[in-house]
């Protein structure tokens, strides 16, 4: 009875082997691995609801960083930004791909906004993460196809340069500053 177990247990594997199910598995591992590679159902998704969740406190998700924070308290937490000036009268600092802008009165993080174009998240992986935005539109002043979440006293919106298309920038706001 022994022999016969594994004589079933062998030909079973030698069968999954023959047919390349072993291998399958070990090439959809290492195409995970691959910077360009195409984003399946089973891979996890850059967006999640937490984004709207840590909105709804005016807390940018990927950054865990707050609207209302001091400028101070933001330079002395990051270091040096690569990248520094004047945007609407504030000051904003760039760190990688994420931009702060300053109220240029009290000095306080008034918006964040990021580059999420490499990531390549399309507008329907957007609407299963987030869920419908609360309104889609062209913003005539900077050409951008905008996606928007009303979060309360605050806005995440998500820009591309034209409807459909891949998603460039994302931006968590004041509700009275978009």
């Amino acid at each position: 009875m022994k022999y016969i177990k594994y004589f079933i247990v062998m030909n079973m594997a030698i069968f999954l082997f023959g047919c390349g199910q072993g291998n399958s598995i070990v090439m959809d591992i290492e195409e995970l691995d691959k910077p360009g590679s195409v984003v399946s159902a089973a891979t996890p998704s850059f967006l999640s609801f937490a984004w709207i969740e840590k909105g709804f406190n005016g807390v940018f998700f990927p950054t865990d960083q707050a609207l209302g924070e001091s400028q101070t308290d933001v330079l002395e937490s990051l270091g040096e930004p690569s990248e520094k000036g004047l945007y609407e009268g504030g000051n904003y600092y760039t760190y990688d791909r994420t931009t702060y802008i300053f109220s240029s009165e009290n000095y306080l993080l008034e918006a964040i906004m990021m580059d999420i174009s490499d990531y390549r998240v399309s507008v329907e992986e957007m609407k299963r993460a987030l869920g419908t935005p609360d309104r889609s539109e062209l913003d005539e002043m900077d050409g951008y196809w905008t996606y928007s979440y009303e979060l309360d006293d605050y806005t995440l919106f998500f820009e591309t340069s034209e409807e459909g298309s891949p998603l460039e920038f994302v931006w968590l706001v004041e509700s009275d500053k978009q």
